[in-house]
């Protein structure tokens, strides 16, 4: 895993400042090619053939390819022997040299063809062409930006890309409204009006000034297989146990992170499992450890690594992690509101000091239907079948008589928010439970003429199923997976060089499950077939624990260690500042700190926008 950029007006000063810049990300080497204006560069975490044979940019043997790759291609053995068989010799055991040669070969065909996670550019030096492609589930990120010349540039992060010149870094109107909806900027958008992203599962061929975009793979749960739960299970392990053995395949040591919850629990077993049959040493595992008992996993962990046989670590949070909060903003180079950044942040960098690669549970809820939420929207296809629509409407209105604790507890304000999108179409119903600021919210806070989108709305209704199930796994899978969760455990993570690898995403395990029905991913509730599996690998006491998830104890942080931030940054200049109108956030702040609604995530969301603007401010 690296971070590549690149640009079509470049020179070699400017290409090195931008491997300079991602020097957290890849510290084993930086390089750059530059050639008549146009170049590439590269910052290396060497994982794969540690030699300097896997060095980059690396150029084709003709001379006519160069490529910058990010990722990892996980099946690379078995394509480059399929390679070797069409007459390819290699100079190296690295997976960049074998994707160079499929591309050479087979251009965008074969990208059907990887199992892994990346992001990568290719350029043309006979046709002067730009080719950059990110990976299926948006695993890895990739930003781009259109030049005044009618040039492009790229980079892993909006950080090293605005060492470009000529960028327009104003903030876009409509980007600050989709963060307040969601606590992240969704695909394709950046706070930059000048930046994008490539979203997941698309490729972008630039060419004489010209730029073509298209989507080559996406999910697609729409639920047709009616199989038993035993049946999918059977079917399940399989997969999973490949996709877990492929990225356990390293020129480094790999481990894993273990919370208790079943997710890790699974890929530990699996991790360990392969270890032994394998006579490879002892999987490492690793916990994070808090002082409030209410979030702390330490033992729920501890009994799944004596059971499946890890050498364990404890890792415990370490004090005053909200002074972070200014590292975290400048890692994603935009506002990202989501508190267990920083949880990740200071896991990974204990985790650095043992390892490079570590296997991790993300992407468990959105492939298996893990999330409340779920049986929420399947609870509301119902309701509004069987509820008379006025009964609705009344009992929407009586929702905002309910209460809510700023303790944590989550029933009440479920409640309330099931009840109050009673009358809603199934987009808005879901948009309402995984948005944050509303549209009258947000209207309110940016002082706009009617209420803005709703961007989970708009891709709920995309979705290839109507049917509940489907809808809300694909949504997730296309929003909330790559714009919260890969966002923040690649930036978080690569801050410090650590390579964390995804199982649960496989697109083989994603495509085998969206097949299976509905009935079969809910029956007994939710993730359903991952605990299925789960059996045949752990005991009944591991499997059936309840979910804690991996959050930090944001309403305590805003009572102690954050208080003070509050009441010196979120006053009315700073707002005006920030574009967003006083009145509103006084008041969001007399509501929660008044005890009357938990609106935690939120005020959280508008400090780290304050210190977005204000980093921008000092450069």
């Amino acid at each position: 895993m690296c971070g590549i950029a690149g640009s079509t007006r470049a020179d070699a000063q400017l290409l090195q400042a931008m491997a300079s810049r991602m020097r957290h990300r890849g510290p084993d080497a930086q390089d750059v090619w530059c050639e008549n204006g146009i170049g590439l560069a590269h910052a290396r975490l060497a994982i794969v053939d540690l030699s300097p044979g896997g060095a980059q940019p690396m150029r084709s043997p003709c001379g006519r390819w160069v490529l910058a790759f990010n990722g990892e291609i996980y099946n690379h053995h078995a394509l480059r022997a399929e390679l070797e068989a069409l007459g390819e010799n290699f100079v190296s055991t690295s997976d960049t040299e074998v994707l160079l040669r499929l591309l050479m070969r087979q251009g965008r065909a074969c990208l059907d063809k990887l199992v892994g996670m990346f992001a990568f550019a290719l350029w043309d030096r006979q046709d002067r062409s730009l080719l950059l492609v990110r990976d299926r589930l948006g695993v890895k990120p990739l930003v781009w930006a259109q030049l005044p010349d009618g040039g492009i540039a790229f980079a892993s992060e909006i950080d090293t890309l605005r060492l470009q010149p000529g960028l327009d870094l104003s903030v876009d109107r409509q980007a600050l409204s989709e963060y307040l909806a969601c606590l992240y900027v969704p695909a394709p958008l950046t706070l930059h009006a000048g930046i994008r992203k490539l979203p997941p599962g698309h490729w972008l061929e630039w060419k004489a000034g010209s730029v073509a975009t298209g989507r080559w793979w996406a999910p697609s749960y729409t639920g047709e297989r009616m199989i038993s739960l035993d049946e999918a299970a059977e079917e399940v392990l399989p997969i999973l146990d490949s996709a877990v053995r492929l990225r356990m395949v390293a020129d480094v040591e790999v481990g894993c992170f273990l919370s208790g919850g079943i997710d890790s629990s699974v890929i530990a077993a699996l991790m360990s499992r392969a270890a032994h049959e394998t006579g490879a040493p002892p999987v490492r595992s690793f916990t994070m450890t808090f002082d409030e008992p209410a979030y702390d996993e330490r033992d729920a962990a501890l009994a799944v690594a004596r059971h499946v046989g890890t050498i364990h670590a404890e890792l415990p949070a370490r004090p005053g992690i909200t002074d972070l909060l200014d590292d975290m903003v400048r890692a994603f180079g935009e506002p990202f509101g989501n508190p267990t950044a920083l949880l990740i942040h200071d896991l990974s960098t204990s985790a650095r000091q043992h390892l490079k690669v570590a296997l991790v549970g993300d992407g468990g809820d959105e492939v298996f239907a893990g999330y409340p939420r779920y049986q929420g929207g399947l609870l509301g296809e119902r309701y509004r079948r069987t509820v008379p629509r006025p009964l609705r409407g009344l009992a929407a209105w009586a929702a905002r008589l309910i209460p809510e604790s700023t303790s944590g507890r989550h029933a009440w304000r479920r409640a309330r928010e099931f009840l109050s999108a009673g009358t809603l179409s199934p987009d808005q119903m879901y948009a309402s439970w995984v948005e944050y600021f509303d549209p009258s919210e947000r209207r309110a806070l940016l002082a706009l003429a009617a209420d803005p989108s709703r961007p989970i709305a708009d891709i709920y209704r995309q979705a290839p199923s109507s049917a509940a199930l489907d809808a809300m796994q694909q949504t997730d899978l296309l929003s909330f997976l790559p714009g919260n969760l890969m966002s923040y455990g690649d930036a978080m993570s690569m801050a410090v060089a650590l390579e964390t690898r995804h199982p649960f995403l496989d697109h083989r395990l994603v495509e085998a499950v969206g097949r299976m029905s509905a009935a079969t991913r809910m029956e007994g509730g939710k993730k359903a077939i991952l605990k299925a599996v789960a059996r045949k690998l752990l005991p009944s006491a591991i499997v059936d624990r309840p979910k804690l998830g991996f959050n930090p104890p944001m309403g305590i942080w805003l009572k102690t260690d954050l208080a003070t931030m509050v009441a010196e940054r979120l006053i009315r200049p700073r707002m005006v500042e920030l574009g967003l109108e006083w009145a509103p956030v006084a008041q969001l702040l007399a509501e929660h700190q008044g005890g009357r609604r938990d609106h935690s995530l939120k005020v959280w969301s508008l400090l780290v926008l304050e210190a977005w603007e204000r980093g921008q401010r000092q450069g």
